[in-house]
């Protein structure tokens, strides 16, 4: 995450009196801060990479990284209670293969890797204010934002 996206969560942490306790906004390397939290464990996770397939000659590549990726953060939903993982992509090779499904089947293949339950709660796009036309230009349709249930361990 930039400085300047930590700096405003930090704020609206202040702003909405959260201690410091509840909440933890970091700017760091994803891959290698999920790797470094081998004991720690969150009830929200919230993973929003930059674009990782900018086109379809990168998709089998970035597939494997948007797979490692949410392998890794489901991890950390807390494994005794379960949590949510809000995961994004802005990759419309993502997000238009296989008719919107892919994306989806990428993070629910992670979670078999990861060996936890996921149940879909949501799947959005872009808000009203981002226009789109799927006739037009249909790699307009690009912003994919998927909020998961990560079940606890054994149920």
């Amino acid at each position: 995450s930039s400085q300047d996206a930590v700096d405003v969560a930090n704020e609206n942490a202040k702003i909405n009196d959260l201690t410091s306790s509840c909440y933890n906004f970091q700017r760091a390397d994803i891959a290698q801060f999920m790797k470094n939290c081998k004991d720690s464990y969150y009830d929200v996770v919230i993973l929003d990479p930059p674009k990782l397939a900018p086109s379809l000659s990168n998709l089998e590549r970035s597939a494997r990284k948007y797979y490692a990726l949410n392998r890794d953060a489901i991890k950390l939903v807390n494994p005794t209670h379960g949590g949510l993982l809000l995961t994004c992509t802005c990759s419309g090779a993502m997000t238009q293969r296989e008719g919107g499904r892919f994306f989806v089947q990428t993070v629910q293949s992670a979670a078999v890797s990861a060996k936890r339950q996921l149940t879909l709660l949501r799947l959005s796009g872009a808000a009203p204010c981002h226009t789109q036309c799927p006739a037009a230009f249909p790699s307009g349709a690009y912003l994919t934002a998927a909020l998961f249930f990560v079940s606890p361990i054994g149920s």
